[in-house]
């Protein structure tokens, strides 16, 4: 049986919340690395904040991790922003290709319950309160050279 919070809402719910506008990504990347990294970006700012939206019309006792936020202030910082981020798990990384395999030369991020963000690259590098200083941790551990993100092996095609 499917709990009452996590029944899907219909269109005449006062509680209805619409998809947000599709970004398309297979356009985006046919234009280059370049405008697949931007529309990646905004497709996963619009698409988390909407997860967020939904969740607490869902469930407003529970409490919702600060990916929103993390997505906003990786965004903003330029050395970030120049890569193709993704989330699994709510846990965002950074790839320097723009498709899969991705090549993640980066620490990652992921918010935690208690609204901190731990960072980690193959082990727990730190927690940190705000997403500000976990992308600073993040940026200590870039490799030297890492340039904006670039069409992948496996995208040649694409």
């Amino acid at each position: 049986m499917i709990p009452d919070d996590f029944r899907p809402i219909g269109r005449d719910h006062p509680d209805f919340l619409p998809l947000p506008e599709r970004v398309d990504l297979d356009a985006a990347h046919l234009l280059g690395p370049a405008a697949a990294v931007e529309a990646k970006w905004e497709q996963m700012a619009r698409s988390w904040r909407w997860y967020a939206e939904y969740a607490v019309l869902r469930s407003p006792s529970r409490v919702y991790p600060r990916i929103v936020e993390l997505v906003a202030a990786a965004r903003a910082v330029p050395e970030l922003r120049r890569l193709y981020p993704y989330t699994s798990h709510m846990i965002l990384k950074f790839s320097s290709t723009t498709t899969i395999p991705y090549e993640v030369r980066l620490p990652s991020v992921e918010p935690l319950a208690d609204g901190r963000f731990r960072v980690r690259h193959g082990r727990v590098l730190g927690e940190c309160d705000g997403p500000g200083e976990a992308l600073a941790l993040v940026l200590a551990h870039a490799p030297p050279g890492l340039g904006p993100a670039v069409r992948g092996e496996a995208g040649r095609g694409r």
